[in-house]
């Protein structure tokens, strides 16, 4: 691999690892447990009905997608499986949070 792909590689890593970041701040600011399990329904969906080896994405995840502020991260289906993976663990995490 050729320095400048490594390069760009490490910035497109870099932004979505500022965006799980982000995500997670946003999450905690968040003190209603049933705002933060609407957003877990939210990626649960994505997690059923969003194939990022597909070239169309429906309307409701494209939506969802928006309203998230992740569908420049969900373009790499490698990347998306992982992001959408950690955001629905953090979610979890500050469910839990917010019952104990």
């Amino acid at each position: 691999m050729n320095s400048l792909q490594k390069q760009i590689d490490t910035k497109v890593t870099n932004s979505h690892e500022d965006y799980v970041v982000s995500f997670e701040k946003t999450l905690l600011e968040i003190k209603s447990v049933v705002e933060v399990e609407l957003i877990m329904k939210k990626l649960q969906f994505l997690g059923l009905n969003f194939d990022p080896f597909q070239n169309e994405v429906g309307s409701e995840c494209e939506q969802i997608m928006n309203q998230l502020k992740i569908a420049d991260h969900m373009k790499n289906p490698y990347l998306a499986t992982n992001i959408l993976l950690r955001l629905l663990d953090k979610t979890e995490e500050r469910i839990n949070n917010l019952k104990q």
